[in-house]
């Protein structure tokens, strides 16, 4: 089933909640769905090339030297790193989390379980040098694109975790074959914005009471080099 294009019905936690919604079938007429309300949930396709998105993940997990304090490890996150992933949802303020997933985040295992699910798309964790998770990026395939997703934990925030994962979940597209790329958040997330702006790809905003949808288009754009964390 081919998700709608009016990209804020497929917010977590959204704040749109439209009762009419046209959704194409495979081989298939036009179908209407019910209002869909609390979440997770997404209405898509598998993403036909997923398997072709392994080889950014075969180059990890990858040292990042950080300026001041230890070394941190980037790689792969799946189903076996719940319990981290929920214990840096814990370590979050309600803050970063309400910038995440658009509203209050009263059970993070309904969400982990969707986005740790290498089935939905692929996932990237940061890691500190006691094996804790400290920051998420997720790559979730929606029929011919893919959401960006992050969370980084506040401690950890302006570090610049964000747009090195940003950087590798894109790169992860391209090998997947997807063009089109975006992003979700609160139209205040200045930090996710401008770490969208330094992916240096054509970027479209679209703001609609104070959601913003970031699309970043991959085709034809120079793929960014990776730098140290700063």
């Amino acid at each position: 089933m081919t998700a709608s294009h009016t990209r804020p019905e497929r917010l977590w936690n959204r704040s749109f909640r439209r009762s009419d919604r046209r959704c194409a079938v495979p081989d298939g007429p036009v179908a209407k769905l019910p209002a869909l309300v609390g979440g997770p949930f997404r209405v898509a396709r598998a993403h036909p090339a997923t398997g072709r998105a392994h080889a950014v993940e075969e180059a990890l997990p990858v040292r990042l030297p950080v300026v001041g304090t230890a070394e941190l490890v980037v790689r792969p996150a799946g189903p076996g790193d719940k319990a981290e992933a929920r214990a840096m949802h814990q370590r979050c303020s309600p803050a970063s989390l309400r910038l995440r997933y658009h509203g209050p985040v009263r059970d993070s295992d309904r969400h982990l379980d969707h986005l740790l699910d290498g089935r939905h798309g692929r996932s990237l964790a940061v890691e500190d040098a006691d094996g804790r998770i400290v920051a998420l990026g997720h790559l979730m395939w929606d029929d011919g694109e893919a959401e960006l997703a992050l969370l980084v934990e506040d401690a950890w925030q302006r570090h610049g975790l964000g747009l090195t994962l940003l950087r590798r979940l894109v790169a992860m597209a391209r090998e997947a074959g997807i063009a089109t790329v975006y992003a979700v958040t609160h139209a205040s997330n200045a930090g996710l914005i401008a770490a969208m702006r330094r992916l240096s790809v054509p970027l479209d905003f679209r703001a609609e009471d104070g959601t913003l949808v970031i699309t970043a288009t991959l085709a034809g754009a120079e793929p960014a080099p990776h730098h140290p964390v700063r």
